[in-house]
């Protein structure tokens, strides 16, 4: 694991974005195009100055193992570096607000132009996807859509705090504020890596309600060893009423929703989740490919149903093995 001052000057040699200073605007400016669209090396004169975190000394990077593949894990225990990492890679350098309740991310499609100045270099040597006749642009394009892994990064930013600002005492089996916030660690990352999976294994990475479920249901079984629907309820932020207070983590996915048509998501989801526990208190299934690919055949209102837990088990019986 890499962490420290020395290793986030290292990522800004990388990733321009990283040293884009964050402004209402700023990727609508002409120097911003020409930094992450045409590849123009970073310069303070044309910002008029560099992006500055408040801890950098507490980043942390570490390449992280999973059945969906390895991803860069960059975390912080400063949530505002934390905000200003998600909105420098995320949000085009632009100071968006989130919502309290998030503290990881699963960004994709970052440009790299690092590794395109390198790999224009292997392309004038002739040793990379090079076609006679072709210029270095049309090349670029055809890498960029055939092979965009070559050029474009995924990470998995985390801020390092209690999963989905809960104490401890509401987390089932946990003894004290350490083993909490360990668990929490573990809890996102293995969420954030099963909206990954859905990514490489159906080809989308939704933002939300049913993702959310079926990423907190295996993160929580891989972290604490059981999923709790209560548990559940409160890290979106819904209390024991069913209401939704502002800055909640559960608007993160309703948006574009009426209130009416948000509050009758929440109402099935819990009740998904409900069943959910239910499902797997009579058939235990680990974290693992088999849980995914067992939940993500199902829809919300199958999981809700009357008959939901049975549902939820038998197909668990039928594709996780």
């Amino acid at each position: 694991m890499s962490r420290g001052r020395d290793m986030f000057a290292t990522l800004q040699e990388k990733l321009p974005q990283l040293c884009i200073p964050q402004h209402p605007g700023i990727s609508t400016s002409a120097a911003y195009a020409a930094v992450m669209r045409r590849g123009t090396p970073f310069s303070t004169t044309d910002f008029d100055g560099r992006l500055v975190l408040e801890r950098p000394d507490l980043l942390t990077l570490e390449i992280h193992s999973h059945f969906a593949g390895a991803l860069p894990v960059l975390g912080t225990t400063h949530r505002e570096d934390f905000v200003r990492l998600v909105n420098a890679i995320g949000n085009r350098c632009e100071p968006t607000t989130i919502p309290e309740g998030v503290h990881a991310k699963c960004i994709g499609g970052i440009n790299n132009w690092d590794r395109v100045n390198l790999l224009h270099d292997l392309w004038n040597k002739g040793q990379v996807f090079r076609v006679p006749g072709e210029h270095w642009g049309t090349a670029l394009q055809r890498a960029a859509k055939e092979e965009p892994d070559t050029i474009r990064d995924r990470v998995v930013l985390l801020h390092q705090a209690p999963y989905g600002s809960v104490g401890y005492s509401d987390a089932p089996g946990i003894p004290d504020v350490a083993a909490w916030l360990a668990a929490s660690g573990k809890l996102r990352i293995e969420h954030e890596f099963t909206h990954y999976a859905t990514k490489r294994i159906y080809g989308q990475m939704r933002s939300n309600m049913l993702d959310e479920l079926i990423a907190d249901c295996i993160g929580f079984t891989a972290s604490l060893g059981t999923f709790s629907a209560a548990l559940f309820q409160r890290c979106m932020g819904i209390d024991n009423k069913a209401r939704i207070p502002q800055g909640a983590r559960v608007w993160e996915y309703l948006q574009g929703l009426s209130r009416a048509e948000a509050m009758a998501v929440v109402e099935v989801t819990l009740k998904a989740a409900e069943n959910l526990q239910r499902a797997l208190t009579m058939r235990p299934c680990p974290a693992g490919p088999g849980l995914l690919l067992g939940l993500a055949a199902l829809t919300l209102p199958q999981m809700a149903a009357s008959d939901g837990a049975g549902v939820i088990t038998s197909t668990l019986d039928r594709l996780a093995g």
